[in-house]
This record gives structure tokens, sequence and C-alpha cells, in this order.
């Protein structure tokens, strides 16, 4: 599928979706008592684990760019710490966030974990890093 078509196929799903969730808040206004009961089924066919797998990644995703941050902070000064290597770090970190963001609204919240692995030995690092960074 060339990018045209492939670009054209996700605008119309994104429509589809916003007529979709559009058609319900109406629902939901007009008759709270159905809206109610249509939620309960929707409710039952979705993945809840998938959901949670995707805020739970999400989460580590934002700890860890937190804690590149506050090494960055932590490495002012000194010239052993790379201030640019980290910079790299919490912005290859925050593209891969947002990235699993976006493919994950349209592939049922499939997180690849050659990602998971590629973030977690930058958290690792970072650990390290500061660890030698509050000892000193």
């Amino acid at each position: 599928m060339d990018k045209n078509k492939k670009l054209t196929y996700l605008a119309d799903e994104l429509l589809r979706k916003k007529e979709h969730a559009d058609a319900l808040r109406d629902l939901g206004e007009r008759n709270p008592e159905q809206a109610s009961a249509i939620e309960n089924i929707l409710a039952a066919f979705s993945p809840i684990e998938d959901v949670v797998t995707l805020r739970n990644n999400i989460t580590k995703f934002e700890s860890v760019i937190s804690l590149i941050k506050s090494n960055i902070k932590l490495s002012k000064g000194y010239d052993n710490f790379p201030e640019s290597e980290y910079i790299e770090d919490k912005n290859r970190v925050f593209n891969i966030k947002h990235k699993v963001i976006a493919t994950n609204s349209t592939s049922n919240n499939v997180v690849d974990k050659s990602v998971m692995v590629e973030v977690n030995n930058i958290y690792k690092k970072h650990l390290n890093i500061q660890t030698i960074l509050i000892g000193s």
C-alpha cells in the first residue's frame, strides 16, 4: 500500500471513529440508561489488559524521562558526564513513547518487545549514572 492510500485509509478511520464517538455522545445525552447498557456491552468486548498494559508502558516511559532529566540537572558542571548524550537519550525515549501511543491507536495496543528492551537499557544506564552522581 503506497503512502497516499495509507494516509487516506488512516484519515478515513479517524473520521469514522469520530462519527461513532459523536453518535454515542448524542445517544448518551438523549437516553442515559440505554447508553449505560451499550457502554457495558462494549466494555465486555474490549481487552482491558491491553489498555492497562499501554498505560503501564506510558508510565514507565515517563519515569525514565524523569530519571534522565534528573541526571541532566545533576551532571551540570561535571566534565566526565556528557550532557548531550543524556539529552539524546531523553529525546529517544520521548520519541519512542509517542510512537507507541500513536501506533497503539491503530494496532491493538501491542508494544514491540525490542522497543521495551531499548527503553529498559536506557533506564538501567541512567539508574547507574544517578547512583554515581548522588554518591559523589
